[in-house]
């Protein structure tokens, strides 16, 4: 038998933004993700708790939310499937 592993996570996108917003998502908690990669990594956390002293929260209609729609390079925004609902 195979044991195929597939990646949770889902490049944040505007399909995601929308489907937050229509489900009352308010607000965005952003945490780094810690690998041994060149390319940093942020989850995206819809609605979390108060963040700890290392993440940071946004306004889902702030300009930050929607600069993270940009191609960011070596910075890459990530959901987990979790958040998506039917997204």
């Amino acid at each position: 038998m195979v044991n195929k592993q597939e990646n949770p996570y889902r490049l944040f996108d505007q399909e995601i933004l929308q489907f937050w917003k229509d489900d009352g998502v308010k607000y965005i908690k952003l945490v780094e993700l810690q690998t041994n990669l060149r390319t940093r990594f942020f989850e995206l956390i819809p609605d979390s708790e108060i963040p700890d002293s290392d993440e940071t929260i946004y306004s889902i209609d702030s300009d930050d939310i929607t600069e993270l729609l940009e191609d960011g390079g070596n910075i890459k925004f990530l959901v987990h499937e979790i958040y998506l609902g039917e997204a």
